[in-house]
C-alpha cells in the first residue's frame, strides 16, 4: 500500500509547529523586552532610562528658573515640609507638563498597585488658589500608585545638597525601586519575574548607571571618620542625613520621614 500524509497528521504537525513557534516567540519576547525582569538592553530597560532621563530633565529644565533648586511640592505653595510627599511631587510634575503620566510607569512594571493615571484633571491647576497638582492622583505601593519610579526624601541634607542642579556624579536622587531596606527579598515586587533585581539609577549629574546591586559602585556614606559603602535603599545615616536613599515618601515632617517599599 502507497504510504503518504493522512489528513490527521497533517493537523498533528501543524499543531507541533505552532506550539513550537509560540514557545519560541515566548522566549524571543522574554529576552528581547525583559518582560516584567529588568535586563540590561532590553527594550523595557530601554524605555525606564529614556523616562528617567526625561524626568532629570524636567527637574534641570525647572530648575534654570528656581536658583538651581528642582521642583518641591512645598516650594510650589510655600507650604509646609509636610506637602513634600511622592504622590505630590510626581503630580506636580505632571500638572506643569514637566512629565506625561504615561512616563512615570516602569516599562517592566508588574505589580497590580501601579498603573497609569489615565484620568489626571489638569483642570484643577490654580494657582491664585495654591492648587498646583490633582491631588487624586496617588503614590501608595499598598494601595495604589501612579509612578513606578523611587527618589531621595526632600528632607535635611539630602534635600538641600543634592535635590538641585549639583551635578553630584555620585549621589543617585531618582532610580527604580529596590527592596525594603535594600535586603535581598526575592518576594519584593522590585524583583522581575526571572527572581533577581537590576535597575537603574538618575546621579545628580544626570548619567545613568544600570546596577544590579544595592551598593551602587563608588556610592560611599562616611561615619565617625570613617568610609562605608552606600546602600542605596537602606536609611543609614537617618532622617535628615546625607546618605543615598531611594523610597516612596509617604509623610514626612521637619525631623521625620516616613518611608515605603515593595
Amino acid at each position: 500500500m502507497p504510504r503518504g500524509l493522512s489528513l490527521v497528521g497533517l493537523l498533528v504537525s501543524l499543531v507541533c509547529v505552532v506550539v513550537l513557534f509560540a514557545i519560541g516567540m515566548n522566549a524571543m519576547n522574554k529576552a528581547v523586552t525583559g518582560e516584567g525582569s529588568a535586563v540590561e538592553g532590553t527594550v523595557h530597560s530601554f524605555e525606564d532610562k529614556l523616562s528617567l532621563y526625561a524626568l532629570h530633565q524636567s527637574l534641570v529644565v525647572n530648575a534654570q528658573s528656581n536658583k538651581e533648586r528642582f521642583i518641591t511640592p512645598s516650594g510650589l505653595t510655600d507650604g509646609g515640609i509636610e506637602e513634600d510627599t511622592t504622590a505630590n511631587l510626581f503630580s506636580a510634575m505632571v500638572m506643569g507638563q514637566y512629565i506625561k503620566p504615561e512616563q512615570l510607569i516602569s516599562g517592566n512594571e508588574y505589580s497590580g498597585y501601579v498603573e497609569v493615571d489615565h484620568d489626571y484633571d489638569y483642570t484643577r491647576h490654580d494657582p491664585s488658589a495654591g492648587v498646583y497638582w490633582d491631588p487624586r492622583f496617588e503614590a501608595d505601593l499598598f494601595e495604589l500608585s501612579n509612578v513606578s519610579f523611587a527618589h531621595v526624601p526632600l528632607l535635611g541634607e539630602r534635600r538641600d545638597r543634592h535635590w538641585r542642579s549639583s551635578l553630584g556624579a555620585r549621589f543617585p536622587i531618582l532610580g527604580n525601586r529596590g527592596p525594603a531596606d535594600g535586603v535581598e527579598n526575592p518576594e519584593s515586587m522590585t524583583y522581575g519575574r526571572n527572581g533577581q533585581w537590576g535597575g537603574h539609577l538618575v546621579y545628580g549629574d544626570g548619567h545613568i548607571e544600570f546596577v544590579t546591586s544595592f551598593i551602587a559602585s563608588g556610592t560611599t556614606i562616611e561615619r565617625d571618620g570613617q568610609v562605608y559603602a552606600d546602600n542605596v535603599f537602606a536609611l543609614e545615616d537617618g532622617p535628615e542625613g546625607a546618605d543615598t536613599i531611594l523610597a516612596f515618601t509617604l509623610g514626612l515632617t521637619r525631623r521625620t520621614v516616613e518611608l515605603q517599599w515593595d
